[in-house]
């Protein structure tokens, strides 16, 4: 009897001690991703990179004499921030400005528009999906900008969200047309460049819509990056930048989602007008607008350097993978499973530090490495008690279809938890994901993402919950919400900001 009471103690407390090195590692998660919010914080990018002295805005160590009116517009998750910063270092400069917003953010912003500040406010695209109001705040800014004169100055705002949030659609086209197409287009598995390219094929605004209308003003735009390499064309659908697109690809694009032939009448002829028409060059010299200048003020780099540098105060050895993470959800969490299971075969001494280093430049080639080089001399420096970090961002997709509620953060998190358990990751070593958007709503939830974990499924038993059911439905949100209280969900409200998806692994023994 007293063996079988010692074994039966010693898996009491070993149940302890992981239950509290879990909970210990939820805490650093949600501490490492506040930390990577807050250093992309809109309000302190604009202070950072643009002045005003004697009539001169510098922007990024750019002078251009001011001659009033200044005007502002914008669009997306980050620009009430942005807009604030912009109007206090103006000042009597600005005449006014126009700015689209998320529905709701005015409530959570952290720093509140001043009460006498000549700039309106229109929100709108709820749940992040455009909607009426956004297309009445579009039109606003279409009826500003296009009547300004060569002696004024407009600086644009962009950042992610702003498709949403500036979805006026070609004329002949409607609203509920357009959101039907690009709605189809998601859940058929478009990626974002895919997406990206219809959208601007049949909106007014994207696609360089908005700096033709723009002319002959001078238009000076700050961006907050929300799209892989920081492409110009693609933030935000490239409003003010060259088009580099045409309509022969999205009806390309169309065609490989067998989408085209049932296509709006409406649709059809836009694209095939595209296709006929002849672009207008008389404002573009060398592939850009001659009356544009288009500057990143924030990324996702910026995010991932401030987790980097507060991990190592808790002690990890910590490893940036790549910061351009695209593909498809059910797919991908495959490959971070993967990468875990290497690491954790490590810490666990049943793999060696040569064959760690092969088995990771094998999935090299599946989620391509930011510095293969410098990976492999971290690799090095590893020894077996680390606790390992590693740090991944981008924006991947999933493939819907259920019916269920869930966005592409709480789907990985959860399938990321279901292949751990396939691969049998040993009770000697925890593993632990969270994956959120720095905009803090993953898809039409009131979540940001979800944190996963190796022993995950083997905790569902308890409630009764079967994970692959929730995620054939993606149905992931409340699989989360039912699951253990929805201590894994990762609510932070509108964090006013966006440069996509953070995803940190915690590997620790």
């Amino acid at each position: 009897m007293k063996f079988f009471k010692t074994i039966r103690t010693k898996l009491i407390i070993s149940t302890l001690k992981s239950a509290l090195k879990m909970s210990n590692s939820n805490e650093i998660l949600r501490e490492l991703f506040r930390v990577s919010v807050d250093a992309v914080q809109p309000y302190k990018l604009i202070i950072d990179s643009v002045k005003l002295e004697k009539g001169h805005l510098t922007v990024k160590g750019v002078n251009y004499p001011l001659r009033k009116p200044v005007h502002i517009v914008g669009f997306g998750k980050a620009v009430l921030e942005m807009a604030i910063a912009l109007e206090d270092i103006l000042g009597s400069y600005l005449q006014m400005g126009i700015i689209s917003i998320p529905q709701g953010i005015l409530e959570s912003c952290k720093i509140s528009i001043p009460e006498n500040s000549k700039i309106q406010c229109m929100e709108g695209a709820n749940n992040n999906l455009p909607d009426q109001n956004s297309l009445k705040a579009s039109l606003k800014i279409q009826e500003l900008v296009e009547n300004l004169n060569e002696d004024e100055t407009i600086v644009v705002l962009i950042s992610g969200g702003g498709s949403a949030l500036l979805p006026l659609p070609k004329d002949g086209i409607t609203l509920s047309e357009k959101l039907e197409l690009i709605k189809k287009l998601g859940n058929s598995g478009a990626d974002i460049l895919e997406l990206n390219c219809v959208r601007k094929e049949i909106s007014k605004i994207k696609g360089g819509g908005l700096a033709k209308l723009c002319y002959p003003a001078r238009v000076i735009t700050l961006i907050l990056s929300d799209v892989i390499e920081d492409r110009l064309d693609i933030i935000a659908s490239g409003p003010t930048c060259t088009n580099m697109d045409t309509s022969e690809k999205a009806i390309d694009i169309l065609k490989k989602y067998s989408l085209y032939e049932n296509l709006a009448e409406s649709i059809k002829k836009v694209l095939q007008d595209n296709s006929s028409s002849k672009e207008d060059h008389t404002f573009i010299r060398n592939g850009k607008f001659c009356h544009v200048d288009n500057y990143i003020i924030g990324n996702n780099r910026i995010a991932v350097d401030a987790i980097l540098e507060k991990s190592k105060e808790f002690g990890f050895q910590s490893f940036l993978l790549s910061t351009n993470i695209t593909g498809n959800v059910a797919e991908l969490s495959k490959v971070y499973a993967g990468v875990s299971k290497n690491f954790a075969d490590f810490l666990s001494n049943t793999k060696t530090k040569k064959k760690l280093i092969d088995d990771l430049l094998r999935f090299n080639k599946m989620i391509t490495f930011l510095d293969e080089e410098s990976i492999i001399q971290e690799v090095e420096k590893l020894y077996s008690n680390q606790k390992i970090c590693l740090i991944l961002a981008g924006e991947p997709t999933v493939i819907v279809t259920g019916s269920g509620l869930g966005g592409r953060n709480q789907q990985l998190a959860l399938s990321f938890s279901v292949e751990l358990h396939k691969l049998q990751i040993g009770s000697s070593v925890s593993v632990t994901l969270l994956s959120c958007g720095t905009d803090g709503i993953d898809g039409p939830t009131d979540a940001a993402g979800a944190i996963g974990y190796s022993t995950l499924v083997h905790d569902c038993v308890e409630q009764n919950l079967d994970p692959n059911f929730f995620l054939g439905n993606n149905d992931c949100y409340n699989f989360y919400n039912s699951f253990q209280g929805g201590k894994y969900l990762v609510k932070i409200g509108h964090t006013g900001t966006n440069v996509m998806d953070i995803h940190i692994i915690l590997i620790e023994k």
